[in-house]
């Protein structure tokens, strides 16, 4: 484009003008490179944030990266000096922040600048809108927190952790819906509100030290005088407790967990189905059975692992996904252990094969390993690690992937159909809590866990917090793991892969959280 020389002069003193108004009206802002520091500072007019950790200045695009990478959460706006957090992904409010910032903004004699009133005080209206959609929850409330030992209590420190970090728990005790519940059978009595209570001032307080889960302790003694008592109790046997007494403070009828709406069963109920094959007759036996977890043997694969490598190799680490494949194994039975039915035998004892497949995966799987063996009267500890993922693929362990054709026992198993409907993580879940029991038997020894909050895994030991990496965890001697299901799906898609796969009656998961 051609112009003049006065045309061009006038558009050159007015761009020279407009940079001048505009280095009077904003500060210029200098950042670096988080990525490169050795580049040159980069000059902006947007506003930078300096951190209050570091004397990091980063841009708006930096602020995640360095909150990330740092973990420095809090920084200061350039413009206005508001405080913003990294963790709230949004401005704060903090009333000693606030006031030094006003004190800050307004005209002195140190700093000459001059403000509007209406610029650092708020009008009634503002007001209006302001505090009715702010969250008045501090960045404080919800941090790590351990549980105060009570005197042999860890057992139930590590089960409470576990729910907390269960997210299907946690919504349900922090939006109070027990409470809204008709069916509670009295404050003094229900274990659930004791576990409201404990919620509440976990994960919604501003408090830092231990919790003592005094209340829900007082309850499960009273519903359950066998754990009353200051002394060490198993943690696997705690939390089938208590999943027992929250299903009845719902106002459930005992032991019947069939079709049942409370939200416990919902997430930690399952099913087996056990196939009984007598060996004589062919007849074939189908029953199903409620769980609530996966006990799985660890003494068979010992002496498995001893008889093939015939040394002693008590200390050779197991996997997961040998116990759980061996636990949907067909095993042979001696004909003391089935008596068949059938016209042909006439309820005489016949050897028989029988297969565990896994009818119904639940939302939240917990799978305990029988570290408990007693010889003679002796209780021993079976120390032996067990190798476990941090993802776990459950679907090749459920009945549905154990169908075979119908040729020939030997016949491989038949492929699952490929569908778009079935996702492939429908079966897929990731690992929650580890805990660990350090001792030498269930009567004495120390309970702690390991727990994953979003990407963070953390350790409680009591009431100590501590950051925990991966490979602390992986190398954790685990006695109970909890996996979390990653995609629950929904109930269209559920009868969607039911029809695709020809009306197969058994799901890879099925029920879920209805």
């Amino acid at each position: 484009m051609s112009a003049t020389p006065d045309v061009a002069e006038k558009l050159t003193n007015a761009y020279t003008n407009l940079q001048g108004t505009l280095s009077k009206a904003l500060e210029v802002q200098t950042t670096k490179d988080l990525k490169d520091p050795k580049k040159e500072p980069v000059t902006m007019l947007r506003p930078t944030y300096s951190c209050l950790q570091c004397n990091t200045i980063s841009s708006m695009e930096d602020r995640e990266l360095h909150s990330h990478e740092k973990r420095h959460r809090l920084s200061i706006e350039s413009r206005s000096g508001c405080l913003y957090c990294g963790m709230c992904d949004d401005f704060v409010y903090d009333p000693t922040f606030e006031k030094i910032r006003i004190e800050q903004s307004l005209p002195t004699t140190s700093n000459g600048r001059k403000r509007k009133l209406s610029a650092i005080c708020s009008h009634g209206e503002e007001d209006k809108f302001i505090f009715p959609n702010s969250n008045l929850l501090s960045c404080l409330a919800g941090a790590p927190r351990g549980m105060i030992n009570l005197g042999q209590t860890c057992y139930m420190s590590v089960i409470l952790q576990a729910m907390m970090h269960n997210p299907l728990m946690r919504n349900f005790f922090m939006s109070e819906r027990h409470g809204k519940s008709k069916k509670c059978p009295g404050e003094e009595q229900c274990v659930a509100c004791a576990m409201t209570l404990s919620f509440i001032d976990v994960l919604a307080t501003e408090k830092i030290e231990g919790h003592g889960p005094s209340e829900l302790l007082h309850k499960s003694w009273l519903k359950n005088p066998a754990l009353a008592g200051h002394r060490q109790q198993d943690a696997h046997e705690y939390f089938q407790a208590l999943l027992d007494q929250l299903h009845k403070s719902c106002g459930c009828v005992a032991q019947v967990y069939k079709n049942c709406e409370c939200l416990y069963h919902q997430s930690f109920y399952g099913k087996l189905r056990s196939t009984m094959t007598c060996l004589s007759c062919k007849n074939v036996t189908v029953s199903e059975d409620p769980i609530i977890d996966l006990s799985l043997d660890i003494r068979q694969q010992i002496k498995r692992k001893k008889v093939d490598a015939k040394v002693s190799t008590t200390e050779t680490p197991l996997e997961l996904s040998t116990c759980l494949k061996n636990f949907t194994t067909p095993e042979k039975l001696g004909a003391d252990a089935y008596t068949c039915k059938s016209d042909q035998c006439e309820n005489t004892p016949q050897r028989t094969k029988k297969h565990m497949t896994i009818k119904k995966l639940p939302p939240a799987v917990c799978i305990q390993f029988k570290r408990y063996e007693h010889n003679k009267g002796n209780p021993q500890k079976l120390n032996t690690k067990v190798n476990f993922p941090l993802q776990l693929d459950m679907s090749p362990y459920t009945s549905r992937a154990h169908r075979k054709k119908k040729t020939s026992e030997n016949q491989p198993l038949s492929p699952l159909p490929v569908s778009p409907l079935t996702p492939r993580s429908l079966g897929w879940y990731d690992l929650s809590t580890v805990v660990v029991h350090e001792g030498l038997d269930v009567t004495g020894g120390h309970y702690y866990c390991f727990c994953r909050r979003d990407d963070q895994w953390f350790k409680f030991d009591d009431h100590r917090v501590t950051l925990a990496t991966e490979a602390q965890v992986l190398d954790a001697n685990a006695y109970i793991l909890f996996y979390i299901i990653r995609h629950l799906g929904s109930a269209a898609e559920k009868a969607a892969i039911t029809e695709k796969t020809n009306g197969v009656a058994e799901q890879t998961v099925e029920g879920g959280c209805q």
